[in-house]
């Protein structure tokens, strides 16, 4: 379940409980908000959307979010949800839920990629540079992927392969994971999607928490793709230097690691329909 269908799983319980009080249906805002709370505890997404929707509908927030909670604990795909604050809900999503944001990572059929409109000059940190010398200077994917991400750009780390440069993380990150998955199978690792629900670390949940964002994340502004891809690639590459995806030694594979390779497989792909989405050919190998 990406964040756009919760939002709209959300918007339309608070229409119900409202509704079927005979309480003002209108005071529900078009578009509902969810977020990734700060404290991974405490769920997979909040909102706020009873703080909002309380006043014009006439009725305490607190109350309209106990109301909201015990709505969406009906729905198969909660797992929980909890009032916190003066009117905030957090939802926990199911295991089989979040399974689901891996298969539809790996199995979904990538998007078609957009037209996008190259700017003439990128603003570098010694001035506009036009982006035919950005080219030539760090190479054309990698000014390809800092002319799309609107922000200042450093042409010499933009050159360099070092974890200060964000494309070379990314495209690194994607190459890393290609390797992993390629070991996997020489170690008889099976990236099945089988039993990805048995992932219930925090770190992997997390990890699927971001994963779950596409394909909405990378279908929207250029900008937004690569600020998405920049978090997706220093998180997978934390993980893997956290966790051992693979068998140590004489360990014979078991159900995790082919759930955890699944995870690794996941990012995998949504990092390169990510690039392929502006223009970029995900590297195997580097």
């Amino acid at each position: 379940m990406t964040p756009a269908v919760l939002a709209d799983l959300v918007r339309s319980a608070v229409v119900r409980v409202l509704g079927d009080r005979g309480l003002d249906t209108g005071a529900v805002p078009s578009e509902v908000a969810v977020t990734r709370p700060r404290d991974r505890g405490r769920g997979d997404y909040a909102t706020a959307v009873a703080l909002r929707a309380a006043g014009p509908a006439g009725v305490p927030p607190r109350l309209l979010a106990h109301w909201l909670a015990d709505e969406l604990l009906g729905h198969p795909a909660v797992a929980a949800a909890e009032v916190a604050g003066a009117g905030y809900v957090n939802v926990e999503l199911t295991a089989e839920t979040r399974a689901d944001a891996v298969r539809r990572a790996i199995e979904a059929p990538a998007p078609p990629a957009p037209r996008l409109t190259l700017p003439a000059t990128v603003r570098t940190t010694t001035g506009d540079l036009p982006f035919a010398d950005l080219v030539a200077a760090a190479g054309a994917d990698a000014a390809r992927f800092a002319a799309l991400s609107d922000v200042t750009v450093d042409v010499g780390v933009l050159r360099g392969r070092t974890e200060e440069n964000p494309f070379h993380v990314v495209v690194y990150v994607h190459a890393m994971l290609s390797a992993l998955l390629r070991n996997g199978e020489d170690l008889g690792v099976v990236p099945t999607t089988v039993d990805v629900h048995l992932l219930d670390h925090p770190d992997e949940v997390d990890l699927v928490r971001t994963v779950a964002e596409f394909p909405d994340a990378v279908t929207g502004p250029p900008a937004r793709t690569v600020r998405y891809l920049r978090r997706l690639a220093d998180q997978a590459w934390e993980f893997t230097e956290q966790h051992r995806v693979l068998p140590q030694g004489d360990a014979q594979p078991r159900r995790e690691h082919d759930a955890l390779l699944a995870l690794c497989a996941a990012a995998r792909r949504v990092l390169a329909t990510g690039l392929g989405q502006l223009g970029i050919t995900a590297p195997q190998r580097l």
